[in-house]
């Protein structure tokens, strides 16, 4: 009689104990799947306000080389108010980039990186310290081609499938002129019959 209820007493132990063991799986399971969850919407959040404040300096700093050359701005917005504006949204930037550092993958700080040094030097156009017009094209791809860099790793980070950008054609080419004349070249009337 002893041996039947130690028998059972043994089923009950190792039942009870299998049922918590699952449950105690189960919980932590989900519970990871929460954590993950919520960090990477943290991370999208991060990564979209930091490429968000980025692109609107690099269109600032745009619209500031434009009026340093003489050209007035669509908006009517003075060169001293521009400045003003690039510094606030580089302070908004910085603020930005500690949470992409914190949050974001090795990737995705390795061409923030880069990203920062081509905004530092579109600022430098900006503010009128570098000025040669070939040099400035060229920054302007590479900044585009940055931005595009940035949202693959950012892509990757979370998971995105197909995280891979694919890169427009007309990338190394485009100037507006090159692109008013490809336009032009694609409505020439037809030659008659």
């Amino acid at each position: 009689m002893l041996s039947q209820l130690l028998g059972t007493l043994s089923g009950v132990v190792i039942g009870g104990g299998i049922t918590f063991l699952a449950s105690y799986v189960n919980e932590r399971s989900k519970w990871n799947r929460t954590q993950a969850a919520r960090w990477d919407e943290r991370r999208l959040q991060i990564y979209s306000e930091y490429l968000i404040v980025t692109r609107a300096m690099h269109t600032l700093a745009a619209r500031l080389v434009r009026i340093r050359t003489g050209s007035t701005d669509p908006q009517g917005m003075s060169l001293q108010d521009g400045v003003t504006q690039l510094g606030e949204l580089e302070r908004e930037r910085i603020q930005r980039w500690q949470e992409v550092q914190l949050l974001g993958s090795p990737a995705a700080v390795a061409v923030g990186d880069e990203l920062n040094r081509c905004t530092w030097t579109l600022e430098w156009f900006a503010y009128g310290e570098l000025t040669d017009d070939a040099d400035w094209l060229l920054l302007i791809r590479e900044a585009y081609r940055l931005r595009k860099d940035f949202s693959t790793a950012a892509r990757a980070d979370l998971d995105v499938t197909e995280s891979a950008l694919p890169a427009p054609e007309w990338v190394d080419e485009w100037t507006p002129r090159n692109h008013m004349l490809a336009i032009r070249h694609r409505m020439r009337p037809l030659p008659p019959p």
